[in-house]
């Protein structure tokens, strides 16, 4: 999240922990981004890679480095940002892309870059309404829609709850999440038993791998084919590189996906 908001603010980081996994889970300016120093592990970053770039500025997540926050503090004043907004305190008013909208502006105003976070957020809401009216001119508004990670687990799922960016996304959009329930993390386990009771749901499956494991393969298990959003033809595949706990650039691509995904599935048959 902090490389990609530093990229949208124009910035390019001196370093970054897990560098070379980026490219797989962000498509956002990555060319920018490719030739950044890696630094280490996101959990265990290398204090004397860190130390040797000369940083003005460490950005870091309190639930991976309130441990060696006073070690990073020594070498450039450092802060921890909470990933996710308090479950207890928010409860499903606030959702973690609320949050990162929060995060991107604290990071522009570190940076000296207002104007320019600005822009990027006017550019965020300008296309959440375009997407919004494009949903509700086709008559999609309402409807349910489950966003589902896959693991690389048999037949268990991420299932993205309201309180997540991609319930904040779906908000936005006019449309639900099928599970809207808020936990603390933004996500829930979920089945293919568990989408037999939602026969009216379309299902945006996110891949682990990329373009070359079709949807079919993903899908063969015994339950799978009496799942109604796959009997109705309301399953589709996403590529991996829409990393749903990103910031606002992210959300944007995340919004378009959706809606074309969306829309590019049949609508819940009526009852008779």
């Amino acid at each position: 999240m902090f490389a990609e908001d530093l990229a949208a603010l124009g910035l390019t980081p001196v370093g970054m922990a897990d560098a070379s996994n980026y490219p797989g889970w962000f498509d956002y300016d990555k060319e920018r981004l490719a030739a950044v120093p890696d630094v280490g592990t996101r959990q265990e970053p290398s204090f004397e890679a860190i130390a040797a770039l000369q940083p003005d500025l460490i950005l870091g997540v309190g639930l991976r480095h309130a441990s060696i926050f006073a070690a990073l503090n020594r070498i450039a004043p450092t802060v921890l940002f909470q990933y996710s907004p308090d479950l207890e305190k928010n409860g499903r008013s606030l959702t973690q892309l609320d949050w990162a909208r929060k995060i991107f502006r604290t990071v522009a105003c570190l940076t000296g870059r207002e104007d320019a976070a600005t822009a990027v957020e006017a550019r965020l809401d300008a296309g959440l309404a375009h997407d919004a009216q494009r949903i509700k001119q086709a008559g999609r508004s309402g409807e349910q829609v489950a966003w589902l990670q896959e693991l690389g687990l048999p037949d268990r799922y991420w299932a993205f709850t309201g309180n997540s960016m991609a319930g904040g996304v779906a908000r936005a959009l006019g449309v639900e999440l099928g599970y809207a329930a808020p936990t603390r993390e933004g996500t829930t386990y979920v089945t293919s038993e568990d989408l037999l009771k939602k026969p009216d749901l379309a299902v945006l499956f996110v891949s682990s791998t990329g373009p070359e494991v079709p949807l079919k393969q993903k899908l063969d298990s015994p339950i799978w084919p009496f799942v109604p959003a796959r009997r109705a033809g309301r399953v589709a595949l996403v590529e991996r590189n829409l990393w749903v706990f990103g910031g606002p650039m992210s959300a944007l691509r995340l919004a378009d996906t959706m809606t074309e995904q969306l829309l590019s599935l049949p609508p819940p048959a009526k009852p008779p």
